[in-house]
């Protein structure tokens, strides 16, 4: 019988190829990203590598002969952390976290749904009493902005 006491499962530094974990591995290595699209494409690619990296925009304008918008990103592989903050308490708390996440850009309604999982109802009565105290911009049909 083989023993498999010396096979080690391969690293999960971020590093190119499978090597087994060492102590120059401690390290989170970070990645320039260039994202260009539509504005929504760009904020749904932004938004989904949040999922597994910690995002910092570098730099981000609007191409003006294409039109599209070019966002630079950082991106640093993100350590799993426990789940010990308690989910928003009320719906106000949740979008205020949706916006704070995306503060001055602009974000439709349909992204802070999918992001907060609120009803249509719920989400459309909470963006326009926020956007009535000044919390939130509401910039134009169905696009607020929290400034930062």
């Amino acid at each position: 019988m083989d023993s498999t006491d010396d096979l080690q499962p391969p690293c999960d530094c971020g590093a190119l190829g499978d090597h087994p974990a060492n102590p120059n591995c401690a390290h989170n290595p970070t990645v320039e990203i260039e994202v260009a699209g539509d504005r929504t494409a760009c904020l749904q690619a932004i938004g989904l590598l949040r999922t597994s990296y910690l995002i910092k925009i570098k730099h981000r304008w609007q191409d003006p002969e294409t039109e599209k918008w070019v966002v630079k990103i950082s991106a640093t592989k993100a350590q799993p952390k426990p789940d010990t903050a308690p989910p928003p308490s009320t719906p106000e708390a949740a979008v205020m976290a949706c916006l704070e996440e995306q503060a001055g850009l602009e974000v439709t309604q349909h992204l802070i749904y999918i992001a907060t999982g609120i009803d249509d109802y719920t989400l459309t009565a909470t963006l326009t009493a926020l956007a009535a105290e000044g919390e939130i911009e509401r910039i134009g049909p169905g696009v607020y902005r929290k400034n930062p």
